[in-house]
């Protein structure tokens, strides 16, 4: 897992993903639309490791890691409340009842799907 110095002016994202080219072509996203990349996490185990080490604003989440589904992490953000969004070439039926409200960005995505998809889960906040 990579860990980036936090800023103290932008919101945090974490990234899960299992494909690191990918991985790092999303947090390039991210830190265009002007969040700060908390981490981007490959597996489950660092995906919660990550929350347990920092807090977070919200997450992006593909839902197969290696065959490893990243239901554990989404209920672990539902539980902090910390807003998350899918990232996967999985349809909406795999994803848990509990989480199907969730939004949802299809692979492969458009960086301004995926940057509306963020957007919508972190709500304006006065500056800190």
């Amino acid at each position: 897992m990579h860990i980036i110095a936090a800023d103290e002016d932008r919101r945090s994202v974490l990234v899960v993903e299992d494909d690191d080219e990918l991985g790092q072509a999303i947090g390039l996203c991210v830190e265009e639309a002007g969040y700060e990349v908390a981490g981007v996490a490959q597996s489950v185990d660092a995906a919660l490791a990550a929350l347990r080490g920092r807090p977070v604003d919200a997450a992006l989440l593909d839902i197969s890691l290696r065959g490893e589904l990243v239901f554990a992490v989404a209920d672990a953000l539902a539980e902090r409340g910390v807003p998350f969004v899918f990232v996967t070439a999985q349809p909406a039926s795999a994803i848990p009842e509990l989480h199907r409200h969730r939004p949802l960005v299809p692979k492969p995505y458009y960086d301004a799907a995926l940057c509306a998809a963020l957007a919508s889960v972190l709500a304006p906040t006065p500056s800190r």
